[in-house]
């Protein structure tokens, strides 16, 4: 697959501000393909993913993250404190650590032990096969790639939303492990330690459905359009004409 140009296809149908970005777990013995970067101090997945929209193609550890919950979305330890619920009770995110064990205990994970690293470019270099494709859309842009979902035979999206490990485990992995569609708001986590705006959203796509949902956009564009233009709000509020943004 020629992932320059799939890559051009969704930034042009989308009209994406942000390049899409591949994903790939890497398993235990594999070698880290030539090109990315193990990074020189401990970074959190969010912000691999932040620095992939800058261009890097980065190599991740799942056990040298600086994260609380992060790695355990890839199927590494993590830290006694935030298996007990005591760091996210003490961020004052839960009411009690149990609320907080009983959110992160159903967030999506990898087996343990099974991910040695986990790899973020972006898309256009074509470095790898992706096992998941990250958007950071806007959730105009989200609502249309969630349609691709149900264009063909009108299924609805389950979407398991989560707002802890949203972007490691909402997004990253969930959409591999569920081969489903993905989205998510972000995290305390990935919303303080990021560039990610307040209007921003993220959208995962299986690898193994990124052509057919780049395909259905491309159909999906003169509603598409057609939405955007505000016709219909135009058509009855005329008056609205000046002020819209078409």
């Amino acid at each position: 697959m020629d992932y320059g140009e799939i890559s051009k296809r969704l930034e042009r149908s989308l009209e994406l501000e942000k390049p899409p970005l591949a994903v790939k777990f890497l398993k235990p013995g594999d070698t880290v393909p030539e090109g990315f970067e193990v990074p020189a101090k401990r970074i959190r997945f969010c912000q691999a993913v932040m620095e992939a929209t800058w261009g890097k193609a980065l190599a991740v550890s799942p056990t040298e993250m600086a994260c609380g919950p992060g790695p355990g979305s890839f199927g590494a330890p993590v830290k006694e404190r935030v298996l007990k619920g005591e760091v996210h009770h003490s961020l004052g995110l839960f009411e009690n650590p149990e609320a907080a064990i009983r959110s992160l205990g159903a967030n999506t994970k990898m087996m343990p032990g099974a991910v040695a690293y986990v790899l973020v470019a972006p898309l256009n270099r074509g470095l790898i096969d992706p096992d998941t494709v990250i958007l950071r859309v806007l959730p105009e842009q989200a609502m249309w790639l969630c349609h691709t979902w149900g264009y063909k035979e009108g299924n609805h999206l389950k979407i398991d939303l989560q707002t802890e490990a949203s972007v490691c485990s909402g997004v990253a992995v969930s959409s591999y492990l569920k081969n489903e569609l993905q989205i998510g708001l972000g995290c305390y986590g990935s919303r303080s330690a990021t560039d990610f705006g307040r209007n921003e959203m993220m959208v995962g796509i299986p690898g193994s459905a990124l052509q057919r949902v780049v395909e259905i956009l491309e159909r999906l564009s003169r509603p598409m359009l057609d939405s955007r233009s505000k016709r219909i709000y135009l058509e009855a509020y005329p008056e609205k004409r000046t002020e819209a943004k078409v």
